[in-house]
Order: structure tokens, then sequence, then C-alpha cells
């Protein structure tokens, strides 16, 4: 758990409350690196560390808390050069630029050290959507996506420039309160942006060169993101602090949520695969042999037991050859095999099948015996999309005609001119 102490009852900062040196070299054994060490191999450590230790990875919650909290005094200049002199106290209640709570900030919580004024607040979150395939969930993959964003300007330290002062007339606020009349007798106190400082509670005498008074810069960054086994449609991963960066505010975080293309030949449903495989009427009837490409480009070969006849619609399963699940990649789901059966057309028969077929195959359905009220037909191939249309051009035309009536989609709502003679009467 962190400790926080409350900053009365301190006199100067050399003492720090006894006499006691300051330890000024936790932060750094917590994250494991030198305190010679630079922001990118702070960075670096954090986020080796932090991916160990992440509750959702199974880590310690509060071993996770620390790591935190060391990365955001360490990656900051000036709360770093405090914790360099003072140590932890040093952020809390004296010198230098004043105490901040970051186990409030950071994480909702109460500590009782801080200070309400000296709290940072956090920016906003931003949204990618990355578009990853069915392989890659499968496999696993490393995308890459390409931010730009704005960062703390270095030179100046988020500050502008030098020579920066409070603003005298809104005493650092940005805003000040005026009073307009909005009627007679009334009056009406409004907030507005100061006019001297421009809203910013602050002037600057030497504009930095780099980002000529704004304090931010834009750049362009480059994120990996891995894409874990058995992740699925509308998963998150989260980037902490990797969103725009503004003075005094922490870095709201990048989420990024997996957008899953449709696959050609496989549909999921959870940790489980379906394949829809078409097979002749031969291998229906005599036993049919699968073949088919995983998506880890191994090929599966099976066939169906025994001698069985396969019925259209048909399906069958083979086990652990479905989706990794993500909290155990070494498991699998499984895959299910639909089956389609092509139908040989005419052409295709040889001369003669038709008499070996009839031997072979069972017995019609339907009865031998003749009766007096049967009648000769003939089956004949059509075109169902030809025969919904002449259907549809039939309906137009009775409507049309001297005798009205109402088709399926007309019934109750009085269209036509038959719903016209009922109301004339």
């Amino acid at each position: 758990m962190f400790n926080f102490h409350g900053a009365g009852g301190m006199g100067g900062m050399g003492g720090m409350g006894g006499g006691e040196p300051a330890n000024t070299t936790a932060f750094y054994e917590t994250l494991g690196v030198a305190k010679t060490a630079d922001a990118k191999d702070i960075k670096r450590a954090y986020r080796k560390a932090a991916m160990k230790h992440h509750p959702d990875k199974g880590g310690d919650a509060e071993k996770f808390k620390e790591i935190t909290k060391a990365y955001e005094v360490l990656q900051d200049p000036d709360k770093r050069e405090l914790y360099d002199k003072y140590g932890e106290k040093g952020l809390e209640g004296g010198g230098g630029g004043g105490a901040e709570d970051i186990f409030s900030s950071m994480f909702g919580g109460g500590g009782r050290g801080g200070r309400r004024g000296t709290r940072q607040r956090k920016g906003k979150d931003v949204l990618f959507r990355l578009k990853v395939t069915l392989e890659d969930l499968y496999n696993g993959a490393t995308k890459k996506l390409r931010l730009k964003k704005q960062v703390v300007c270095a030179p100046c330290k988020g500050k502008g420039g030098s020579n920066v002062v409070t603003c005298t007339a809104c005493r650092g606020q940005g805003v000040q309160m005026k009073v307009r009349q909005i009627g007679p007798g009334m009056l009406q106190q409004v907030q507005v942006a100061c006019s001297s400082c421009a809203g910013q509670g602050e002037t600057v005498g030497e504009k930095c060169k780099v980002c000529r008074g704004a304090k931010t810069k834009k750049t362009t960054k480059t994120l990996e993101v891995h894409v874990e086994k058995g992740m699925k449609n509308g998963s998150k991963i989260t980037f902490r602090q990797e969103s725009d960066e503004a003075p005094g505010v922490i870095a709201g975080d990048v989420i990024v949520a997996l957008e899953v293309e449709e696959h050609p030949h496989f549909k999921r449903e959870g940790n489980q695969l379906f394949f829809t495989k078409t097979i002749s009427l031969r291998e229906a009837l005599t036993g049919a042999s699968v073949r088919l490409q995983q998506l880890d480009k191994r090929v599966l070969v099976a066939a169906s037991e025994g001698n069985g006849v396969i019925s259209p619609g048909q399906i069958m399963c083979i086990k652990d050859e479905g989706m990794p699940l993500k909290s155990n990649p070494t498991q699998r789901g499984n895959l299910y095999i639909e089956f389609k059966i092509k139908f040989p057309t005419a052409s295709e028969l040889k001369e003669g099948s038709a008499k070996t077929l009839k031997k072979v195959l069972p017995a019609p359905l339907l009865g031998k015996e003749d009766t007096d009220d049967m009648e000769d037909c003939f089956l004949e191939s059509v075109d169902m999309e030809m025969e919904q249309r002449i259907w549809k051009d039939e309906a137009r035309r009775a409507k049309g005609g001297s005798e009205q009536y109402d088709d399926d989609e007309d019934e109750g709502h009085g269209h036509g001119p038959q719903a016209q003679q009922c109301q004339a009467q």
C-alpha cells in the first residue's frame, strides 16, 4: 500500500521531519532502472513491468499501483527533480512546485497528503478501431498503428517560453467575472476569459522558439498492437497515457478496439469454428474425405466413419481444431463441418447409369399401384426468379382489370379502385 503523509509539521525541506535522510532510490528500484536512466529507459522499464504485473493478466494489483506511481513521478522532469532531492515527501507538501496526490489522480483514491488545488486532471481517451483477420485472432499477431499526437514541448518544459509570470489581472485563474445589465434594474454576473492573458492565467516574456508559445508540439508515434490468440471482435487493447499531452494534465489513454473482417470460408461462434464443405453425391453415398486448410496454414485431412451415408446439411466435428481460448491458448474449441451435396447433372451421368442406380438404390417412396383417379403430369425445371416476376406481373394485371381485388401486400390498407367505391357509397 502507498503511505501518504500530511504536510503539516514539516520545517525546511532539508530536514523533512526529523533529519532522517530521504529515500531517493525506491522508485528507481521499483522500475528496475538506474538513477541515471533517461526517459526512454524509464518508459521501456515501465511497460515491461506493467505488462508483467497488470491485474488483467493475473498480476498483483498493489504491485501494479506501485509501478505506476513510480513511473508517474520519474517520467515528469519536474517531479523527478523534486524526488531526487527530497524523496517521496518532497512531492507531497514542500518546496519546489508543491505537492501532488499521484494516487488520487491515477486511481481516484483518497490520499491524505495531497492538496485539492494540486491534483492533476486526466485528458480525454482516444478510441481507434483496428481491422484484423480471423487468422490474426487464431495465430496472434502484431500490428503497427501510427499515431499523431501532441506532446509537451521539451525545451520549455511546457511553459511556452521564458520569463513566465502569473497574470495579475486574473490572478492566474485565466478568467474574470464581469457584470452586465440584462434589463432595467437587472444585473447578471458572467465569467469570461481574461483579456490580459487570453485565458492562459500567465504571460510569457519570450516565447519558446520550438513551440512558439503553444507549450505543446505535434509528433508522430508508432504503437505496436499485440493481438493475442483467442481475442474476439470488440476486444480492447489499452495504451496508457499515450493520448495528447498538455501541461499540468495527465495524458489520456489510447484504446484500440479490434474489428474482425469476415472470413470467406470460416465462421466463428465463441470458441467454435464452422466450415461448409460441398461434396459429390458419390461421396455422400460411399464416404467422403475432407481436405481443408486451417487458419494456421496446416492442411487437415479427415474421412467420414465407415461407409456411412452423409445427408444434406449433416454436421460433423473435428475435436480441438476450433479457436484458441484467450485464457489458455493451448486449448481450443471444436471445428464443425456442415456438408452440402452437389447432385450430378443429366449430362454427367453415363448412358445406362440410371438402370444401374435403380438396381442399387432403395425403391421409390411413391406407391406402385394404379388407381382410376391417377393422371399423368410432367415435371419441368424452372428459374424461380423468373417465376416470381411472372407472378407479380399477373397480380398487377389482375388489379387493373374489371375484377378488382387486393393481393396479400395490400390487404387491409384500403388501396385501389374497390376501396374508392366503398367510400363513395
